[in-house]
């Protein structure tokens, strides 16, 4: 039987629920609006530090496929739903005894309607989930989330007349089949490798990952970035990545109130006027009003706020997006830009 928990928001607010917590969790409360992919979103390294309240009523209805997991674990410090409705029968295991597995609060019967416009209208903010409401006086995230998600060392997978150097900040384990599964080898960098070593790599193009957290804290990533462009490679950001390329050429990056989450974001394509729907997850954005002086202009763009969602760069081969070209949960129209990005590494490798 399920226990009566309670989630305690940093502005004294109490928002009871149920489930088992074996101690209590802190993170930073934020919502998706995305009806499916629940596992890999529970799964996401950019979701590392958050606790993610999912908008959707019936999650967990298809169980977990493991098969296609965004990470090696549950990410997520917890997750919030209305209420739970999982396959008790098929071959994917259960969401409920797979978080448990894993060690990861699922906590439901929860009002997530009004939890969710509450942070719509005060802006994401810290939580925590306990057997009894908690005193505020919650400590923001660590600067160390990007580190606690990377990988240790180098690792490779595929192989193929294209090298892709992947710098990982938190990837997505969708970023790496997509790469592979067009015919490229991918060398899979630690966080903290210097640009030396990534260039002596010999790969064709550079890949920045997603990633969790504050970009304004990654001052070493952003150098190692900025002693990349001029190498001659292409090179493609993604979310965190995109971030960091922004903060390498001497732009700035912002918190959202409540940041994009979901599979439904609009986004327009400066370039030709064309509208794709798109896979978001991020609480930060690109600052468009520090671009002046930095070489960089605005590529894509937020329909429905007009935030930054994406650069190109004006004298290097550099091209990013805030959103998920992977799109795992997701539309799948922006997947282009991954087959533009071995078109690019192409030209370049027979230049």
């Amino acid at each position: 039987m399920k226990n009566r928990v309670y989630l305690t928001l940093s502005d004294g607010s109490v928002w009871p629920g149920r489930g088992h917590i074996e101690a209590p969790v802190e993170g930073e409360v934020v919502f998706t609006t995305a009806s499916c992919g629940y596992p890999q979103t529970l799964t996401d390294p950019s979701y590392n530090g958050q606790i993610v309240i999912f908008a959707f009523p019936p999650i967990g209805i298809y169980g977990v496929d493991k098969e296609n997991l965004e990470g090696r674990r549950v990410w997520v410090r917890a997750a919030l739903m209305t209420g739970l409705d999982e396959t008790e029968e098929g071959r994917f295991e259960s969401l409920t005894s797979w978080m448990a597995e894993n060690g990861r609060p699922l906590i439901s019967d929860i009002d997530t309607r009004q939890l969710i416009l509450k942070i719509r209208e005060c802006g994401s903010m810290m939580g925590r989930i306990d057997l009894e409401p908690h005193v505020p006086g919650l400590e923001e995230l660590p600067d160390t989330l990007v580190s606690e998600v990377s990988c240790r060392e180098m690792e490779t997978y595929g192989g193929g007349e294209l090298t892709v150097a992947l710098m990982d900040y938190g990837v997505k384990e969708n970023i790496i089949r997509g790469m592979v599964r067009r015919g490229c080898r991918v060398i899979r960098f630690p966080h903290n490798t210097r640009a030396s070593e990534v260039l002596s790599s010999g790969a064709d193009g550079i890949l920045l990952s997603n990633g969790p957290g504050d970009p304004s804290v990654l001052d070493f990533e952003a150098g190692e970035i900025a002693a990349m462009l001029p190498c001659g490679r292409p090179l493609l950001g993604v979310c965190l990545g995109n971030q960091l390329l922004a903060r390498s050429c001497g732009a700035k990056t912002k918190k959202l109130p409540f940041g994009h989450r979901g599979a439904n974001q609009p986004v327009l394509e400066c370039s030709t006027g064309r509208g794709i729907l798109t896979s978001q997850n991020h609480q930060y954005a690109v600052d468009g009003d520090t671009l002046a002086g930095t070489d960089l202009e605005v590529a894509y763009s937020h329909l429905g706020d007009g935030t930054v969602e994406g650069l190109r760069h004006r004298r290097f081969d550099a091209l990013s997006v805030q959103f998920h070209p992977e799109a795992s949960p997701g539309p799948e129209d922006a997947s282009y830009i991954f087959d533009n990005f071995i078109t690019r590494m192409r030209a370049a490798k027979g230049r």
